[in-house]
C-alpha cells in the first residue's frame, strides 16, 4: 500500500521561495520513486499564523494521511532528508535551521543536551516547526487532547496557540512540543541536516558543528 505524506506548509503570502520550490519538486521525485505519495499542502492568506497550522492539522487528521511533516516555505532543504525522517521510529524529529541574523549563530532549537543517543539524534527541549516530522500517533494524540473550536463552520482543535507567561509569549511551536512533551514523547532534533534559510540573504549553518563547538568550548 502506497505511503500518503502531507508536507503541511503554511503560506501567508501565498509566495513560495525557489530554494523551497526546487527541494519540493526532488522530494516529491525521490518519495514516488519508494513508493510514497507526497502531497503538498500550502495554507495561504491568513494572518494567524497558529489558525493555519490547526487547519492543516485538521485536514492531516480528517484525511487519515501516514505522515505529516511541517516544512516553511522559506527553507531550502535535501530531499533525502524527508525520507530519512519517515522512515525512523521515534515520532517527533525535527531538522534546525539558522535564524535570520548576521549578529551571531543561533538556530531554533532549545536544548541543554548536547549528547546524541545510538542514532545520532539529540533529545531536545523544543524545535521550531519549520521542518518537523510528527508522526501520525503523536498527532492524533495532539488533537484529541488540546482545546475544540469551530472555524468556518469546521471543528478545530486548538494544537497551536500563543501562550503568555510570567509576563513572556510563548510561541506557538514551544507550546505544541510542550503539549508533546506533557503527552510523553520526546522531541529530537536531527544536528546533522541543517536547513538554508531564506530572508533578504541565503543564511547558511551546521548546527551539527556548532554543537561540537560549543562541547569544546571552555566552561564561563
Amino acid at each position: 500500500m502506497t505511503q500518503k505524506v502531507l508536507i503541511a506548509t503554511p503560506a501567508y503570502d501565498g509566495r513560495l521561495d525557489v530554494w523551497y520550490t526546487n527541494s519540493l519538486i526532488n522530494t516529491v521525485r525521490i518519495a514516488q520513486e519508494q513508493g510514497i505519495f507526497i502531497h503538498p499542502v500550502f495554507m495561504s492568506y491568513d494572518a494567524l499564523i497558529q489558525r493555519a497550522r490547526n487547519d492543516l492539522i485538521r485536514l492531516a487528521i480528517e484525511e487519515n494521511y501516514d505522515g505529516f511533516i511541517w516544512i516553511d516555505s522559506d527553507l531550502e532543504f535535501d530531499p533525502s532528508w524527508v525520507l530519512e525522517l519517515l522512515e525512523h521510529e521515534k515520532d517527533i524529529i525535527g531538522v534546525p535551521c539558522p535564524k535570520k541574523t548576521d549578529r551571531e549563530e543561533l538556530y531554533n532549537v532549545r536544548t541543554r543536551n548536547l549528547e546524541p543517543d545510538e542514532d545520532g539524534l539529540i533529545e531536545i527541549e523544543s524545535i521550531g516547526t519549520g521542518f518537523l516530522k510528527i508522526s501520525k500517533k503523536a498527532l492524533q494524540d495532539l488533537w484529541d487532547n488540546s482545546t475544540p473550536y469551530k472555524n468556518e463552520g469546521r471543528e478545530c482543535r486548538m494544537v497551536c496557540e500563543v501562550l503568555v507567561e510570567n509576563g513572556e509569549l510563548i510561541s506557538e511551536d514551544n507550546v505544541m512540543c510542550r503539549k508533546l512533551r506533557d503527552l510523553g514523547y520526546s522531541i529530537w532534533v536531527a544536528p546533522h541536516m541543517t536547513c538554508a534559510h531564506m530572508g533578504p540573504k541565503k543564511y547558511y549553518g551546521d548546527f551539527g558543528d556548532f554543537v561540537q563547538r560549543i562541547k569544546k568550548a571552555p566552561a564561563a
